[in-house]
């Protein structure tokens, strides 16, 4: 009659060793496996972004040649944008996607643009007009546009009416986004004349936080690259209204050849 084999606790010993072992081995297999994952769905977001930031580019500067203005923000997220004759109703909101039609974009973005409120009637709202130089000559407009840069004033009462494009400084207090300026960071374009940045979703995973809120002033952060915003500066503009012949006088007369 056969015995059955000993079940004590030296067997059961040897077994949690033989489990750990395999615990080990697979963590060693598995570490690599996880980590190329890891670094390939980073890899994948960021590529992502990068296209949406092009894409949304590509689409406004789009406008600009169709239209001779910048677009308004939406007042809701991917709506079109909100506009009274030629002011927006707003400065600051939404992208307006169903304008633009850029969809599919890596998150949802937000857009600041210049309507040159500080400086005035007849400059006032005119990088949203669809005839910009009807009042104001080119050099007018970029004397009022690239006037001196001062950042002791609120927003409303600077001398410099376009948005500010800075690159943060590690360490360094951001200025409250009521104030015109960079504070101690670096300026990067004083005459940004458009602005659109990522928005931090409900789990932060979207967007670096650095930009919320934001109206007069927006941050680069070396270390975001693919999250920083994207923007067109006044020289920018004036080139696309260049392209689009915006500077012949028979563009405003209602003639053609």
């Amino acid at each position: 009659m056969n015995r059955p084999r000993n079940s004590g606790p030296h067997t059961a010993g040897f077994m949690l060793i033989e489990i750990a072992l395999v615990i080990v081995v697979l963590a060693i297999i598995l570490g690599p496996i996880l980590n190329l994952l890891a670094g390939q769905q980073h890899k994948n977001r960021l590529t992502h972004d990068l296209a949406s930031k092009q894409k949304i580019v590509e689409a406004v500067e789009g406008f600009v040649l169709a239209t001779g203005r910048l677009p308004c923000p939406a007042l809701q997220a991917g709506g079109h944008e909100s506009r009274a004759g030629d002011a927006c109703t707003r400065p600051e909101g939404w992208l307006p996607n169903a304008t633009l039609s850029t969809w599919g974009l890596s998150g949802k973005w937000k857009m600041a643009v210049a309507t040159l409120e500080s400086a005035g009637e007849p400059a006032q709202n005119t990088l949203l007009s669809t005839q910009p130089f009807e009042q104001l000559s080119p050099q007018q407009l970029a004397e009022i546009v690239m006037a001196p840069f001062t950042i002791n004033h609120g927003v409303g009462t600077g001398p410099l009416p376009a948005i500010h494009l800075c690159q943060s400084i590690a360490g360094q207090t951001l200025p409250a986004n009521t104030e015109h300026g960079c504070g101690e960071h670096t300026l990067l374009s004083p005459t940004a004349a458009w602005v659109a940045y990522p928005v931090l979703t409900n789990n932060g995973t979207d967007g670096n936080g650095i930009n919320q809120n934001r109206f007069q002033q927006f941050f680069i952060d070396p270390e975001q690259t693919a999250q920083n915003p994207v923007w067109i500066s006044f020289e920018r503009m004036n080139w696309l209204w260049m392209k689009r012949g915006a500077l012949d006088p028979i563009a405003y007369s209602g003639e053609s050849n």
